[in-house]
This record gives C-alpha cells, structure tokens and sequence, in this order.
C-alpha cells in the first residue's frame, strides 16, 4: 500500500481517512510509520487503529525462544499459553477473553528492551510475563515502569532486580541472594574448601557468582573467571584448571545450553571433581550430555507440577517439556496471578500493582506473596541430581 502527500481540499481528506481507517487492522504497522513521516493527524489515525475498547485484554510475554535458552523459554510460553486457554475456555477475566502477545526476549538486555517497547507502546498490553533471564528483565523493567505496565518475571534471579527494577516489577521466583545462602550451605556441607567457578559475564550469572562468593568467602575460590556471554570453547580454561588444586566445579551460564557445553568438555579434559550447577542447569538439556552430567548437583526450587495433573495436562497440550516442567509451572503461576490481579483490580497498570502487593497466592508452586520490592516470600531451595537420565530432588536445603 502506497500513501501520498494528502491535497489540503476536505473532500480528499475525508477520502483518505475513510481509506486508511478501513485498513488500519490490515497494515498497521505500515500505516503507523507512513503517518509519522508525514505528521498529519497522527493521534486521530492511531487512536482509530485501536482495537475497540472490551474486545480482549492482551497479555504479553518475553522469553528466550530462540537461542541456547530457547528450550526454556518455550517451556514458559507454554505454561503462559495453558493459563490464558484455561481462562478463556470459562469466559475469560470478567466476561473478557485474554489474548496473548509473545516476543523472543533472546536472554540478552537489547532484545528484551525492543521486546518491551513492542508490547508496551504498541501493542498496549495490561501486563507481562517475563523475561525469563535477568538481562531481559533487567532490560524491559524501566520501558514497563514508565508504561505504568505490571512485568512479572517467572525466572529472572538477579539480585539487581530487587533494587534496580522499580515499583511494577515482580517476580515469582526467588533472587540469587537468597540461592547464594543455600549454595554456600551446601558448599559447607560438602566440606569443599577449593572450588572452581566459570561464570557468563550476564546479569544472571554475574549476581549469582558474587552473591556466592560474597557467603562462601573470597578465599575459598581458587579459580574465579568470566566468559563472553555465548562463548562455546572452554578448553582454554580447562587447560589453566588441570594445574590447580580444586574440590568442586561450579558450572555459572545464562543457558541450559551453554551448561550442557561447558559440563562435556569438563568431563572430555579428565576432570573428575564434583559438578555444581544453579537454576539453568536444573533441564532436560544437560540431562542429554549422558554420562557427563550424571551425579552433577543442582542447587534450586523444588520442581514444581511434577508427576501431577498440571504436567498431564501441559505435556497433552505441549508434547514433553524441552526443559523441565518446573518452567512452564512458574509461568503458568505468573500468568495466573496476573489474571487474577486483573480479575480483582481491572486493567489499570497502578491498580494491578497495588494488588499484587496485597496478593496471597496459592497455585502450583505453592503459596506466595509479594514483598515491599515485589519478590516472593515462600519458596524453599533443595539439592537436585542428575541420576540415570533423570533430574531427582535428593536433599531439602532451608537457607534459615
């Protein structure tokens, strides 16, 4: 679709607006770019391109589908995608029908931001689950902040987010600084004095490697070093590893994937010491290694909706989960709570805010609620392992 320079007599004008108005649900996007290089009635034409006021209420998500996280960012639209179908099949939020916006956040900072804006300024959602990793959060919390937009995130960790994210940010699982606590029990426990640690330099692992440094203590590190984020070729720092004297290896990246490269080539350079991972490594994609990832340790929530109805009825829906069931049950919750704020409070960003902060809920993971910087209080830490092609839970690990 071609739009000229508009004649200034009316009749060609009220032509042309008729025009454009009866496409503005076909070609909105080009629609909207065109009206902003001419600056001609711009505010007029956009507010007519709106969808009609009470046809649906659109909820957005951000989250790795693409990528080396992808496996758990699909996990997580899935578990969003339940909670919106199983809304809508009884009527949908107060009589209104949910739709669901999705953007691949990409688990990075710059595509988490455009992520945002998209829904946030164009799409005008009424909430967002997401993102899935710390930077995509991190990212898309000041655009929703300012938006007055409700972001709730079902993975994000990243001690940052408690005091950088802002008043409209929440989440539904646990910051690192809490995680941290439990490694360092665990560490203890184990009576690992020397550990080993390769970190991602991304907002997730970056909070998570510190706060553990911070409560095991500097000197019990004896090998501390940061990749690019992506980075795929470990053996460097394989090499420089075999001349140290260490008790554990702790496995730090932003991905399922990554940790999956990182855990085989350890294990391809001889190593034989004890593997520790955190929430990333808690997939069915490092199961896959074999042999590489059996006895690895995982230190994370309980795995949530396992062996339940809530899997049944996700893996009838979704086929298996790519990564773990645990995913798609937190965004199951985080999509819930959101409809529920809704449900209660309208669509207004401020009044689903303070609802939130007023909100116990009791869903798959368990029952929460919301603290004075919107991260939840409720949810327990425990030892996972990698046995036999599978992730089992092998040790409770209260961080009190």
């Amino acid at each position: 679709m071609t739009i000229k320079r508009l004649d200034p007599v009316s009749g060609h004008l009220l032509l042309f607006l008729i025009i454009l108005l009866s496409f503005c649900r076909l070609f909105p996007l080009i629609l909207m770019k065109r009206l902003l290089a001419l600056g001609i009635f711009s505010a007029m034409v956009l507010s007519a391109c709106q969808p009609a006021t009470g046809d649906t209420i659109k909820l957005g998500y951000i989250g790795p589908v693409t990528g080396d996280a992808a496996a758990l960012g699909k996990d997580m639209l899935h578990g969003v995608q339940m909670a919106i179908e199983e809304a809508n099949a009884k009527g949908g939020v107060n009589g209104t029908k949910v739709e669901l916006v999705a953007e691949d956040g990409r688990c990075n900072g710059t595509d988490g931001a455009s992520a945002a804006q998209k829904l946030v300024n164009i799409d005008r959602v009424i909430a967002i689950v997401g993102g899935l990793c710390s930077s995509e959060t991190l990212a898309a919390s000041p655009i929703a902040e300012a938006g007055k937009v409700v972001l709730l995130s079902p993975g994000s960790s990243s001690p940052a987010i408690t005091t950088e994210a802002g008043d409209f940010v929440f989440r539904n699982y646990p910051s690192d600084a809490l995680k941290a606590v439990a490694m360092a029990k665990y560490v203890k426990q184990k009576g690992y004095k020397k550990i080993a640690i390769i970190s991602e330099n991304t907002d997730y692992c970056t909070g998570l490697r510190d706060a553990v440094v911070k409560q095991v203590g500097a000197a019990g590190f004896v090998f501390n070093e940061a990749v690019e984020p992506g980075t795929k070729d470990f053996r460097t720092l394989f090499t420089r590893l075999q001349k140290m004297d260490f008790d554990a290896f702790i496995t730090n990246a932003n991905s399922d994937g990554i940790i999956a490269v990182m855990v085989q080539q350890f294990r391809e350079q001889g190593f034989t010491q004890p593997i520790i991972g955190a929430d990333t490594a808690d997939s069915q994609v490092v199961v896959d290694t074999g042999a590489a990832a059996q006895g690895m340790q995982i230190i994370n929530v309980p795995t949530a909706g396992e062996g339940k109805a809530f899997e049944k009825t996700f893996t009838d829906a979704f086929g298996k989960p790519q990564s773990s069931i645990a995913w798609g049950a937190y965004a199951y919750d985080a999509a819930n709570i959101l409809l529920k704020a809704v449900a209660d409070a309208g669509a207004d960003g401020t009044a689903m805010k303070d609802a939130l902060y007023k909100m116990t809920y009791t869903g798959i993971v368990g029952t929460i609620h919301f603290d004075k910087y919107g991260d939840p209080v409720g949810i327990p830490y425990v030892v996972k392992e990698i046995k036999d092609g599978k992730i089992v839970t092998v040790q409770d690990l209260p961080i009190n």
